[in-house]
């Protein structure tokens, strides 16, 4: 005869007594509108720690709660989430009360127990056990994780670290539940069903097709808006803005300029969104041929017309960043950065300084992984053709295939503000743990020491120095060519009352202002 264990007992209770807060309205009342939304790709992996590229944080933002939230509608502020309340006890240390209930998509009862485990190395290092995930972007200063209670949480630092709550509210910092995970049995199994905490549940997912989401009526944050919501793979832009007009679609991403008129003057439907903290940059492997000479990589900058492209391409509704960096840094922002300058008769003075005499770069490129990508590529091969350097496109069709070494050449990517400090942009990449330091493009030693000094003073003069010397080398050494901030557009039907952040998150639960 089976035993009954007193936790499973509790778990039923709370997932009662969650189902019975929900409003008991009649079914006409509760009726909730689906969703079909066009995205141009969708997530690799379905878990927070195997990728932070937009298709993930588009859908798995409504999948996976984390112990902190970023309030986007309200500058980003920090709000509790799956931890009701949290006290920074030192530079080092701090404490989270956990949310009582929380019920997962499998109807058990988050614990301390499930915190503990989804900061785990087992789940953390990935698949492969060999740490290739995006956690350490923004967990490696964490030194250890403790229980203080049944409740309790206790996050320790390995040096002081005063972003740490804004890590953990970001990205790769998600609970799921231990329970469902060793259930699986095995990473394979686990991605077909992962068991999270937030407002829908992952109901069907088909490689490279769709992504259907339901509503987690359990969810401690309220009824989600929103009864279903299918994610559709449509890659190219003309596809989806057919469909939204055919009304296959209700929200479509990745609108581009040319587009606004023709959805705009359909009765029912409007175009929304704008600039985000996302940066766009050409990544520049700084140990090829010419590519390691930074008057090279100056030259390379130095002939990019950035306003035309946006003027353009964009219709000016996007903007160029001032060095690397965003105003949501709030007293860190350097007010004395420029913009990346114009300047052609110095890029070809650069070039004929060099010697250069015409040897092709390569610039590996993706089609159209970001909003016109290749248009882009097409204007900064003129241009670069245009002061003397001779950039070749080598097509790819992943990141994988753009980041192959040996690389010896340039690739299109983007910097996400993750979360609002210096800590979030080039250093989550380019500092120890990071993407591209992994991939050994580029090394400094100056910047590292600023960086770490950056990461790890609690004091603000000592951070503004440290960020300033920063955005001084990011100048002087150009690693990468900043271009402009993405802008995300949509196209949705005019009866959708959904809000766009200038976040690539997508967010279809009840934190958002949002009515079906």
């Amino acid at each position: 005869m089976s035993s009954i264990s007193r936790r499973e007992v509790m778990e039923a209770a709370a997932a009662t007594a969650a189902s019975c807060l929900l409003p008991q309205a009649s079914s006409a009342q509760t009726r909730r509108r689906s969703l079909v939304v066009a995205l141009p790709n969708r997530p690799g992996r379905l878990d927070p720690v195997l990728g932070n590229d937009t298709p993930s944080l588009r859908v798995l933002s409504n999948v996976f709660d984390s112990l902190l939230r970023f309030d986007y509608a309200h500058d980003s502020a920090l709000k509790p989430a799956l931890a009701s309340s949290w006290v920074r006890r030192d530079g080092r240390t701090v404490d989270f009360e956990l949310r009582p209930n929380v019920v997962f998509h499998d109807g058990s009862v988050m614990t301390a127990d499930d915190v503990l485990f989804s900061f785990d190395q087992k789940r953390t290092s990935g698949p492969n056990g060999d740490g290739q995930t995006v956690a350490a972007q923004y967990q490696r200063t964490i030194e250890a994780i403790e229980k203080l209670g049944p409740s309790t949480i206790r996050i320790r630092t390995r040096s002081p670290d005063p972003a740490i709550e804004k890590k953990i509210a970001a990205w790769s910092c998600q609970i799921v539940s231990q329970k469902a995970f060793e259930r699986a049995g095995s990473w394979e199994n686990w991605l077909k069903a992962p068991i999270g905490a937030g407002p829908y549940r992952i109901a069907d997912h088909q490689r490279d097709t769709s992504v259907t989401l339901v509503a987690h009526d359990a969810y401690w944050g309220g009824r989600p808006p929103f009864e279903r919501i299918v994610f559709r793979v449509a890659p190219e832009a003309a596809s989806r803005q057919n469909g939204l007009l055919a009304g296959d679609y209700d929200l479509v991403s990745d609108v581009l300029p040319d587009q606004f008129s023709a959805i705009a003057s359909a009765r029912n439907l409007v175009v929304v969104g704008g600039p985000t903290v996302n940066v766009r940059v050409l990544v520049i492997d700084t140990t090829g041929p010419w590519l390691s000479d930074r008057r090279f990589r100056r030259a390379l900058s130095l002939a990019i017309d950035r306003r035309l492209i946006v003027e353009t391409l964009w219709a000016g509704r996007v903007d160029i960043p001032e060095n690397m960096q965003y105003r949501d840094f709030g007293a860190l922002y350097d007010t004395t950065a420029k913009a990346p300058g114009f300047d052609p008769a110095e890029a070809r003075r650069l070039v004929k300084e060099l010697g250069y005499s015409g040897e092709p770069i390569a610039y590996r490129l993706m089609n159209n992984w970001y909003p016109n990508q290749v248009a882009t590529a097409q204007i900064l091969i003129d241009m670069w053709r245009d002061v003397g350097i001779n950039v070749r496109i080598k097509s790819v069709e992943n990141f994988s295939q753009a980041q192959q070494k040996p690389i010896n050449a340039i690739w299109d990517s983007s910097i996400l503000l993750s979360w609002p400090d210096p800590t979030a942009l080039a250093w989550r990449l380019m500092g120890p743990g990071g993407g591209w330091n992994k991939l050994g493009v580029w090394k400094s030693d100056d910047y590292e020491t600023a960086g770490r000094l950056l990461e790890q003073s609690v004091d603000l003069e000592e951070r503004k120095r440290a960020n300033k010397r920063m955005l001084d080398i990011f100048e002087a050494e150009t690693p990468l060519v900043i271009l402009h901030n993405n802008g995300a557009f949509y196209g949705k039907k005019a009866d959708l009352d959904w809000t766009p952040y200038r976040s690539p998150i997508m967010d279809f639960g009840p934190f958002n202002q949002t009515r079906s």
